[in-house]
């Protein structure tokens, strides 16, 4: 039983759409997003980033940070480059990447049903960066980016955004950065939300793809703000804003995940030979040729890079290192546990510094840029399927780091909720 709330979104106008959306915080680098708002002064980067605009070199505190972001939020509602709906309302968002097409609804999720487990997940939280979004959310007072969320597809909430898309205009109609069409449809029918909101509550529970952080720390805002307000509070505290968070709910069937590659640097002493001896014990390995960039098309299949040679890898049926644990047997987990660790040394890839994770579509030219020098090895992976990323999330497993790239990124400052 999943709760559904429409919301008044704090969102572009229809002419500042275009250059107002930016990627998510986590994808791009503070140089690059520097860059961005160098040439885009009204890039969302300044809310979601805004350590871009801070002479790079220079801490500052995480409180600090969220204070620049709600001053550029501040600014550019001012300046009217954002505007606030006047009414409550849903939104379709669909994303076009060639022949890809995602369509889903931009609602909010209640924190409750992330308590109960509800909206289940499948990323471990590293505090750091949960400390950073917890002071964001708390000082901006709004939740700047929509997580990506998934369910198991419905034909009636089909059925219902399909029909959105047809009794309104476009809303948004845009080209991201990334060469991705974005189409945005407003639902404010009050027929059309009831049934939404009917359809859900069938629904039993839904995955978080991206964003575990930013829904985590709007679960710790929502708990902050709740204990603060107990004296003054009238009526029931469920309905405040703060225990609501907004997301782009998909459905699973739509959702692309592209494989997530490992770098590793060599260390001193390495035998490429020797190296490859040890990985025949488990794996059947082939040389590409003529030598070329190989994706793997299956799973427990890998591709390799040693010495600038591209090699096939599959894992032997033989293999009985496998346990029934669901983890042990994500392709990810495999790569880690009989290579990685045992013959490459890399025993924490999220502590690593010889470690690197190379994810998108133009993943494999960097990883070629990468092992030119030829001190590095490249392993390419194949995708985590989504009903692999259900199952485990079903069992209250956590998938290794680095396990899914969901594609494409959903752009952040189009639909903003404010508490």
């Amino acid at each position: 039983m999943i709760e559904i709330s429409p919301f008044k979104a704090l969102r572009p106008t229809p002419e500042s759409i275009s250059y107002v959306n930016s990627p998510p915080y986590d994808v791009v680098g503070q140089n690059e997003a520097a860059q961005v708002i160098s040439e885009n002064p009204d890039s969302f980067l300044k809310v979601v980033k805004p350590e871009a605009i801070i002479p790079s070199g220079k801490k500052i505190a995480y409180t600090q940070l969220a204070k620049i972001a709600a001053k550029n939020l501040k600014s550019m509602i001012d300046r009217k480059v954002m505007m606030i709906e006047q009414e409550p309302c849903f939104y379709v968002y669909q994303q076009i990447d060639g022949s890809y097409q995602r369509t889903g609804l931009v609602a909010c999720l209640s924190i409750m049903d992330y308590q109960k487990g509800l909206i289940r997940k499948h990323e471990k939280i590293r505090i750091k960066p949960w400390k950073e979004r917890v002071q964001h959310i708390k000082i901006t007072r709004a939740h700047t980016g929509c997580p990506l969320i998934f369910f198991k597809d419905d034909e009636m909430i089909e059925i219902i955004i399909n029909r959105a898309k047809v009794v309104q205009n476009a809303i948004y109609d845009f080209i991201s950065d990334d060469g991705v069409r974005n189409r945005c449809w407003k639902i404010n029918q009050e027929d059309m939300m009831a049934s939404l909101g009917k359809a859900f509550i069938e629904i039993e529970n839904v995955y978080i793809a991206d964003g575990h952080h930013r829904v985590a720390a709007a679960a710790e805002v929502a708990r902050l703000e709740d204990q603060a307000q107990k004296s003054s509070r009238k009526g029931n505290r469920l309905s405040e804003e703060y225990f609501y968070f907004p997301a782009l709910l998909v459905p699973h069937n739509q959702i692309r995940i592209l494989g997530y590659h490992r770098l590793v640097k060599i260390h001193s002493g390495f035998s490429p030979n020797l190296f490859l001896q040890k990985l025949k014990k488990d794996f059947m390995i082939e040389k590409i040729t003529p030598n070329q960039s190989f994706l793997p098309s299956k799973k427990h299949e890998f591709g390799m890079n040693l010495n600038q040679q591209w090699y096939r890898l599959f894992l032997k049926e033989s293999n009985s290192i496998l346990s029934d644990d669901f983890v042990d047997h994500l392709d990810v987990a495999i790569l880690q546990n009989q290579v990685l660790f045992p013959l490459l040394d890399i025993v924490d890839p999220q502590k690593s510094k010889r470690i690197g994770f190379i994810g998108g579509q133009n993943s494999l030219s960097i990883l070629d840029q990468e092992i030119k020098n030829g001190s590095k090895i490249a392993f390419t992976l194949y995708p985590t399927t989504a009903n692999e990323v259900m199952e485990i999330s079903d069992h209250n497993e956590i998938m290794p780091p680095k396990s899914t790239w969901f594609d494409p990124k959903v752009r952040s400052g189009i639909f903003v909720h404010q508490f």
